[in-house]
């Protein structure tokens, strides 16, 4: 039977057999391409690029990547070596690129509100992190490691619980269906984006590595703030 076949991985079916078996059903299969925002993309430019960060057998030997995770961090090794070589800003422009945090599948946009600062903004969104595992980053993150950053600007919250740090923030921020440059992004991510967080000793907030925050501000598109925190590495 064709349905079980392709079930037990027996049989690479082409698209027109799955648009049939998706008819049979009902349903029909509708292709659209979007822009990529893989986390591992981030996590591989870490493994090759910093030094601080492990490499890929420890991230899986300490559980800080699922197996699976570590399958897909090797993948985009490899792809972002042959695309990149041995240039290594190329590299974190390709990973901001491919795992930025406005495209991330499950990201949620809330909108600025009138009359808050960029640092009342910034300390909404670490409230709303508070009880969850996660980090800022964006706006935030260019604060700490460069002392300026566009106002305004897009706070991200990382989190391994987007859900429900949204949820905690919508009760004084408002949604909104689109990305907002000036307001708050949260989306989902892996854990291994939190090594080498740190807290800075002016605020109170978790704030990425700033290797995780190169990445990130160039995939938002401040390549400048990138190169500024990347220089001379």
């Amino acid at each position: 039977m064709t349905v079980r076949r392709v079930r037990d991985g027996v049989s690479s079916p082409t698209m027109e057999t799955l648009r049939e078996l998706a008819l049979a059903a009902g349903y029909d299969i509708d292709l659209r391409l979007v822009p990529a925002s893989d986390p591992a993309a981030a996590v591989a430019a870490r493994v090759v690029i910093d030094p601080a960060t492990p490499g890929l057998e420890d991230l899986v030997a300490t559980k800080t990547a699922s197996a699976e995770e570590g399958r897909r961090i090797e993948e985009w090794i490899a792809r972002l070596e042959r695309h990149a070589g041995s240039d290594h800003r190329r590299l974190l422009e390709l990973a901001g690129r491919y795992a930025a945090p406005q495209h991330r599948k499950g990201a949620r946009f809330f909108a600025p509100k009138p009359g808050l600062t960029q640092e009342q903004t910034i300390e909404v969104a670490h409230s709303a992190l508070r009880p969850s595992t996660g980090a800022l980053s964006g706006v935030a993150a260019a604060l700490v490691y460069l002392g300026h950053a566009p106002d305004p600007g897009p706070v991200v919250a990382w989190s391994t619980d987007a859900d429900a740090v949204a949820e905690r923030l919508s009760a004084t921020m408002r949604e909104a269906d689109a990305y907002q440059p000036a307001g708050i992004l949260v989306a989902p991510t892996m854990r291994a984006y939190f090594l080498d967080m740190m807290m800075p000793p002016i605020w109170e907030q978790y704030i990425v590595s700033p290797i995780q925050a190169a990445i990130d501000l160039s995939g938002l598109g401040y390549e400048h703030l990138a190169d500024e925190i990347t220089e001379g590495w």
